[in-house]
């Protein structure tokens, strides 16, 4: 296979994947926050060291809407994909 159409093909199942999680994830999920908060009950009410420009990959004031989801993660995904690009490029640079 071509190296550019695996790229490519990589690339579009990232952003369907993007495109369906939101939808398919639990509203109620047993993850990090559960397990910090396991570890310290304390730790999730203290005042974050960052501010993060998509808190729970959601944007302020849409933070129920489910396309907010699907549009965090696809920006996140192209992000992504152009700096692992970028860093790619400049190493193998001859």
């Amino acid at each position: 296979m071509e190296l550019n159409k695996f790229y490519v093909i990589g690339l579009a199942i990232a952003l369907v994947i993007c495109v369906l999680s939101p939808f398919l994830a639990s509203g109620n999920p047993d993850g990090l926050e559960a397990s910090a908060e396991v570890l310290n009950p304390f730790s999730l009410e203290s005042e974050p060291l960052l501010s993060v420009i998509m808190p729970d990959y959601t944007f302020e004031g849409m933070e129920d809407n489910p396309l907010a989801g699907v549009v965090s993660l696809l920006i996140g995904a192209v992000v992504t994909v152009a700096l692992a690009g970028g860093v790619f490029y400049i190493v193998t640079k001859k």
